[in-house]
């Protein structure tokens, strides 16, 4: 019995599989007979229509041979990836040149004049060429500009750039920075200077300008002319103590009572005096009435000394004392009335160990004398690198200005 049950369910399933294929066949026949029917009246009602799905039916066809098609080697890509980087680099090169090439040569176009001239400005009815620019700036301050261009190439030839030139530049940059605040810029702008670099680079070169004075003066001092130096100027160093009585009055005090304390002051210096006259000690007086709060424990002792570091008044009355010696009238200077005592004096140094110091001197003496003395040291140093002037303008300009400054120092030397 159970081998009939699974023979009737075998059967039925064939029997129900059967009727199933047939039903799919039927809707076969009939989607068929659809089709055909469609065609037919495709056909009949419209051949024009069906010639043209004919025609996109061939280009969806040839699309999709292309696209199947194998596709062939680009050689252009395999050249490009056998290149070595090297070459890569190169080929690199030479196409940005070209482009370059072909900028310039496209923007020479819109930047010349018919006649090749650059074009600086150019407004309706008016075209400035360099060459117009060139003769203006000639005109108003060719030979200034020219001039200081080959400065700079002389001064950084015979003066290297050194640490301390910077440092020195850079402490005054920030000295100025210091007094003109928030005005600094202002103050960089007022004297022509971009920014702060530029003027450091002003600095370096006054340095250097200081330098080439310095040694075109050197080089111009006589033998003869140190040696009457050292007769007439350099001493031995003294020692000496000094009793100071300030003035005593405000800033703000008028002229009258500024001399009111003039004469105090002068009247008590008088009594110091008088007093040293009656036998009392230097040192105790000193000690009791100085005003110079450095001085006044040690006696007074400023210790020793030469020309030049003192004020000329105090400087000339103490040379002019004998050893132990003292001044018996007050002497002025800025800060009051001293009484000078002179305790000690070298003797003069030789010659040869004086020469430097002669030098040193007689190059500030010179330099306050002569104004414009850094003038002719530039123009010295201009014809030791052989400077011809080929313009005209430029050479009668600066013939001009050197005749002047000359006319200027030889005035002010006369006049002193």
């Amino acid at each position: 019995m159970e081998e009939n049950k699974k023979a009737g369910v075998k059967k039925d399933s064939k029997t129900k599989k059967t009727t199933a294929t047939k039903k799919n066949e039927t809707k076969k026949a009939e989607k068929a007979k659809k089709v055909n029917s469609t065609k037919n009246k495709v056909t009949k009602k419209d051949s024009k229509k069906k010639e043209e799905i004919k025609e996109v039916v061939k280009e969806e066809v040839k699309k999709e041979k292309l696209e199947v098609k194998p596709k062939k080697e680009n050689k252009l890509k395999k050249w490009f990836d056998n290149l070595t980087l090297e070459q890569l680099i190169i080929g690199g090169v030479i196409v940005i040149a070209i482009l370059l090439i072909i900028l310039i040569a496209v923007s020479t176009k819109n930047t010349k004049t018919k006649d090749g001239d650059d074009i600086v400005i150019k407004i309706d009815g008016k075209t400035i060429t360099a060459d117009d620019l060139y003769k203006e700036l000639k005109a108003q301050n060719g030979q200034v500009v020219a001039i200081n261009m080959i400065d700079d190439y002389i001064l950084d030839k015979e003066y290297k750039t050194t640490d301390d030139m910077k440092e020195s530049a850079e402490a005054t940059i920030e000295t100025y920075k210091s007094t003109y605040g928030d005005n600094f810029q202002s103050f960089l702008e007022y004297n022509g200077l971009r920014d702060e670099s530029e003027l450091k680079e002003l600095l370096i070169k006054n340095t250097k300008l200081g330098n080439a004075t310095d040694d075109y003066i050197k080089e111009n001092l006589s033998e003869k002319e140190l040696k009457e130096y050292y007769e007439k100027e350099i001493v031995g160093d003294i020692k000496a103590s000094h009793i100071l009585i300030s003035f005593d009055y405000e800033d703000d005090a008028t002229d009258e009572e500024k001399e009111k304390a003039k004469e105090e002051a002068k009247k008590k210096a008088e009594e110091i005096i008088q007093k040293l006259k009656d036998g009392a000690k230097f040192a105790d007086l000193a000690k009791e009435y100085s005003e110079d709060e450095s001085t006044k424990k040690n006696g007074g002792d400023l210790g020793y000394f030469n020309k030049g570091e003192m004020e000329e008044s105090f400087e000339k009355a103490a040379y002019d004392l004998k050893v132990n010696e003292y001044t018996t009238t007050p002497i002025e200077t800025s800060y009051g009335y001293h009484v000078i005592l002179k305790t000690e004096e070298k003797e003069k140094p030789s010659y040869e160990k004086s020469k430097d110091t002669i030098i040193e001197k007689l190059i500030e003496e010179k330099k306050n004398e002569d104004s414009t003395i850094s003038v002719k040291a530039m123009a010295s140093l201009r014809e030791k690198y052989n400077m011809v002037i080929k313009d005209k303008t430029v050479k009668s300009d600066y013939e001009t200005y050197i005749k002047n400054a000359t006319t200027t120092t030889t005035t002010t030397t006369s006049s002193n």
